[in-house]
């Protein structure tokens, strides 16, 4: 029987999915350092907060190679070829890029935003062996930040980046763990969100957040950024991740607004082709259009621009869901076909 969806997971995940999207649209500003303290973290939390490692090992694994590796192809492939397409822009020819590019996302090696598909597909199956032999919920934490201190200074260290990312499963494991530790407790963290001292535990995690990011957020320190290896103040970083995921989980409590929780639902897509190549697409046919998109002349005019593109982004992978997710090719994202869809297909 199919776990029932937690709500406002998949809320959270629409936030951070809109975190993501504008911390890249606004690259370099403040708000955007900000945003980096906790969207990616965000996601190997509530990854955490669902998984389940109850399964035999090969059960288990199949599932995994169905709901990553399978989506994982499916969206490097335009973008493989948006890339490729580039080239030809250049006076190359296009098929050598191609193949170039192809070898790059099977080695994967912090490849695009598919960097975190193939560290989540490592990361799990590590997870899946961990949390059945260490079950005292104190070892998998005292395992969890031994392990994460580790990532971080190998990482942050600069050293050769692993195939498949399995380097930056470390750093991100305390996230991931924190969210397992928490499985099952949804319902008391709706009520504790919804109740009186609601209001204080959000605006007492958000004061932290801000608190301890803040020299990321200033520009004195790099910002958090698992995919650059940066983790500025590491102890002040986790800090802060952890306490925007608390208030983003309690935000997501109160606000549960259907558009947000359908990028959520769905996220996939919005987090794998946001960059490339919607936004490679908007740098070239924004100023085709007459829209800047630098050298702005007044920060009014920045906003409103930043603030299209976002809303372009949006639409434009809305529509490629509502097409990956029609009755036929929902496989192609790793999602079974319902009863629903099933009976759409018969004549």
């Amino acid at each position: 029987m199919p776990r029932k969806r937690v709500a406002f997971v998949d809320t959270a995940r629409g936030f951070g999915i809109l975190a993501i999207i504008l911390s890249h649209v606004i690259s370099g500003h403040p708000v955007a350092n900000w945003l980096f303290t906790f969207h990616v973290p965000l996601f190997f939390f509530l990854s955490g907060f669902v998984f389940r490692a109850e399964k035999p090992f090969g059960e288990f694994l199949k599932g995994k190679c169905r709901t990553l590796l399978m989506p994982y192809g499916t969206l490097a492939l335009p973008m493989i070829l948006s890339e490729g397409y580039l080239t030809t822009a250049r006076g190359q020819s296009i098929w050598p890029r191609v193949w170039e590019l192809t070898g790059q996302v099977l080695l994967q090696r912090r490849m695009w935003t598919l960097w975190f598909l193939a560290c989540l597909f490592l990361l799990e199956i590590g997870c899946y062996f961990l949390v059945r032999r260490f079950q005292k919920p104190q070892a998998l934490a005292l395992i969890g930040a031994i392990l994460g201190i580790l990532g971080v200074f190998y990482v942050g260290r600069g050293l050769p980046a692993l195939p498949w990312n399995l380097d930056l499963c470390f750093p991100a494991l305390p996230f991931f763990l924190g969210g397992y530790l928490l499985r099952g407790q949804g319902e008391t963290l709706a009520r504790a969100a919804k109740s009186r001292r609601g209001v204080l535990l959000f605006l007492g995690l958000g004061a932290v957040n801000l608190a301890a990011g803040a020299p990321g957020i200033l520009g004195k320190v790099p910002v958090l950024d698992l995919f650059g290896g940066q983790f500025g103040i590491a102890p002040l970083s986790y800090l802060a991740a952890f306490a925007g995921i608390g208030a983003v989980l309690i935000a997501s409590c109160w606000i549960c607004w259907k558009p947000i929780t359908y990028i959520g639902q769905n996220s996939l897509i919005y987090f794998a082709w946001h960059q490339n190549p919607i936004m490679t697409a908007i740098s070239v046919w924004f100023p085709r259009l007459g829209i800047p998109v630098s050298d702005f002349s007044s920060s009014a005019a920045m906003w409103a621009e930043k603030g299209l593109e976002v809303a372009v982004i949006l639409l434009i992978l809305s529509a490629c869901n509502w097409i990956l997710t029609r009755p036929g090719l929902r496989w192609l994202l790793g999602k079974k076909e319902t009863i629903r869809d099933e009976g759409k297909r018969s004549p």
